[in-house]
C-alpha cells in the first residue's frame, strides 16, 4: 500500500480538530462504525528500555513510578521477545506485524516498502486519524516508518534541530498532550491513533537535574556504573513525562475510551555478555522487552506465556474490532488477556550486525536457541529459560536433540518470512551521506549495521 498523506517536519497540531479521518468505505457523512465508534489508541514507544529496569518487572530502583502506576490498571506482559536488537527493525516489525526477513529493514541504509499495510494504514483506512511524533533518526520518513501517518512530527528525530543536549520527552509529551487536547476542544467523534516515540534512554546518557543524584551508587564508581546509574536517571526522566500524557489523557476525557499500548524497540545490554549496548547480540537484555496494554473492558493483570512484539498489530485490530490482517506472522494477544484459549507461537528474532556473524534466536516456552553464523559455519547456544533467565549457562551440548528440533522450527520460519517477504516490491536502499553516518556514529551506532 503506498504512503498516506503526511506532514513532514513540525507537526501542525493547530488543524488536528477538523482533519479529515481518512478513507473509508462509507458515503458522505456516514461513518464506517455507525453510532459507536472502536477505541482511541495510544502508542507509547520508549528506545532501549530494558524490562528488568522498571519497577513493576522487579526492579528495585525507583525508576518508573508513572509507569509502574499505569501497569497496576493493565495487562502486564512478563515475557514479550522482539523481533530484533535494534530500533529500525524493530519497530518495522511492529508497525507491519512481520519479521525481519520479511520487511529487510536490515542496515543502516534500509528503507520500509511501501508495498507494505502498516498498522497505521490500517487504522487510516478504517476513519481513525492517525498521528505520530518522533525523536529517532530511523522513526523518519527517510526510512518509510511514517506509511499511514496524516500527521507525522519527525523535526525531533535530527540531532542539529534537537533542543540542547538531544533531551527530548519533554518535548514530545508537549506534543502528545497538545493533540489531546486539541481532539478534546474540537469534540471530534472521530477515533484516532496517537503514537509517541521517546529516546531519552539511548546512549548517550544525559544528566538531569534533580533526578540522576537519585540514582549514584554509593563508593567509588568506574565508567560502566556510571553508565548504568545515567541510563536509570533517563528512564526516572523520560517516565516522568510519559505520565504527563497519561493524566493529559484522563483531564481530556479520553482514558476510559482508549487502547494504550506501552512498549519499547529493544533493551540494551551493561557487560551482561561481555559488551555495552545494542544490536550485536540477541541476548535476554536486549530482546527481552517491556509489553503493557491497557484497554476498555479488560482487567488488569501479568501473562508469562511468550508474547511477541510482532503480536501487537493483530491484537489491536482484534481490540478495536476491525478485521484481521492476512498473512502476517503475529497473532491476537487479546484471547490471552481475556483469560480465554491461547496457543503460544514461537517468538523469532534476527539481526546482522556489522563486523560481526550475523545471528538468529528462538524462544520457545523453556528453551532459547541462538544460532550464530561465524564464516563457514554455525554456532549454536541454548539456555533453559527456567533454571538460567539471564542466559549465563550454554546446555547445547548437553541437549542436541532440542538444539535439532528448535533449529528446524527457526529455520522454517525464516523460509515463511523470506516467501512472504518475495510477495512485495522491495525497497531502495538509501545511499547515507558521511555527514548523516557520523550522526549514526555519534548516536552510538559503528560499521554498516545496527547497534
Amino acid at each position: 500500500m503506498s504512503a498516506a498523506l503526511h506532514s513532514i517536519g513540525a507537526l501542525l497540531f493547530i488543524t488536528l480538530g477538523s482533519c479529515g479521518s481518512g478513507p473509508s468505505s462509507a458515503g458522505p457523512g456516514e461513518r464506517p462504525w455507525g453510532e459507536n465508534p472502536p477505541s482511541h489508541v495510544l502508542f507509547l514507544s520508549i528506545d532501549t528500555l530494558r524490562a528488568d529496569h522498571l519497577g513493576f518487572y522487579g526492579y528495585p530502583r525507583p525508576t518508573s513510578p508513572r509507569m509502574d502506576e499505569f501497569a497496576e490498571e493493565a495487562v502486564i506482559f512478563d515475557e514479550a521477545q522482539a523481533s530484533a536488537s535494534w530500533t529500525l527493525p524493530g519497530l518495522a516489525s511492529v508497525l507491519t506485524s512481520q519479521f525481519t526477513s520479511t520487511h529487510n529493514c536490515l542496515s543502516f541504509g534500509a528503507r520500509l516498502s511501501e508495498s507494505f499495510t502498516t498498522l497505521a494504514e490500517l487504522l487510516l483506512s478504517a476513519g481513525y486519524d492517525t498521528a505520530c511524533v518522533t525523536s529517532h533518526v530511523f522513526v523518519t520518513t527517510r526510512h518509510g516508518l511514517q506509511q499511514g501517518f496524516v500527521h507525522f512530527d519527525d523535526s525531533f528525530a535530527y540531532p542539529a534541530v534537537d533542543p540542547e543536549d538531544g533531551i527530548t520527552s519533554e518535548i514530545i509529551s508537549d506534543k502528545g498532550i497538545r493533540f489531546l487536547e486539541q481532539k478534546a476542544a474540537a469534540e471530534d467523534p472521530d477515533p484516532w491513533f496517537l503514537w509517541l516515540h521517546y529516546f531519552d534512554p539511548h546512549d548517550r546518557y544525559m544528566e538531569h537535574a534533580g533526578i540522576s543524584d537519585a540514582f549514584v551508587t554509593p563508593g567509588e564508581r568506574d565508567n560502566d556504573t556510571i553508565r548504568r546509574d545515567l541510563y536509570d536517571g533517563e528512564i526516572r526522566f523520560t517516565d516522568m513525562h510519559v505520565g504527563r500524557v497519561l493524566d493529559a489523557l484522563q483531564e481530556t476525557g479520553f482514558g476510559d475510551d482508549t487502547i494504550v499500548v506501552l512498549f519499547s524497540d529493544h533493551g540494551e545490554e551493561f557487560l551482561d555478555h561481555g559488551s555495552r549496548g545494542h544490536g550485536h547480540t540477541l541476548f535476554r537484555e536486549l530482546v527481552r522487552v517491556p509489553l503493557v496494554i491497557r484497554a476498555p473492558g479488560i482487567a488488569f493483570g501479568r501473562i508469562e506465556t511468550t508474547v511477541r512484539t510482532v503480536d501487537i498489530l493483530p491484537t489491536l485490530l482484534d481490540l478495536t474490532g476491525l478485521s484481521a490482517m492476512p498473512n502476517v506472522a503475529g497473532q491476537s494477544l487479546a484471547p490471552l488477556m481475556r483469560g480465554g484459549d491461547f496457543d503460544s507461537e514461537p517468538a523469532l528474532a534476527e539481526i546482522h550486525p556489522s563486523g560481526a556473524p550475523a545471528q538468529d534466536c528462538l524462544v520457545e516456552d523453556r528453551y532459547k536457541l541462538i544460532l550464530q553464523y561465524p564464516q563457514g559455519g554455525v554456532r549454536r547456544l541454548l539456555f533453559d529459560l527456567r533454571t538460567d533467565p539471564e542466559e549465563q549457562v550454554d546446555i547445547a551440548q548437553e541437549h542436541p536433540q532440542v538444539c535439532e528440533r528448535m533449529e528446524r522450527e527457526l529455520l522454517e520460519l525464516k523460509k515463511k518470512a523470506l516467501e512472504r517477504g518475495a510477495e512485495h516490491v522491495p525497497a531502495r536502499n538509501l545511499e547515507l551521506t558521511p555527514g548523516q553516518l557520523e550522526v549514526l556514529q555519534q548516536l552510538g551506532y559503528g560499521g554498516e549495521e545496527g547497534q
